[in-house]
């Protein structure tokens, strides 16, 4: 949108924000098929360790979020 306003290529804009041509055009058509442009990755660490996570955080309300992680 930013780069249709200003009568940009797509070249030219590429190289002012840092990304090759190539990544910008499959993120396009990704958005223009209605697909999300990355992820979701699969999180199998994050969903092993959930459940003791949430036991600990309710066993103990007062503890914030950094002592419950270093757990």
């Amino acid at each position: 949108m930013i780069r249709v306003q200003a009568g940009m290529p797509t070249s030219r804009f590429c190289q002012l924000i840092g990304i090759p041509e190539r990544t910008y055009r499959r993120w396009q058509a990704r958005t223009v098929a209605g697909e999300p442009t990355t992820g979701p990755w699969p999180m199998p660490v994050t969903e092993r360790v959930e459940p003791y996570v949430v036991k600990h955080a309710e066993a103990h309300p007062e503890w914030g979020h950094r002592k419950v992680w270093a757990l």
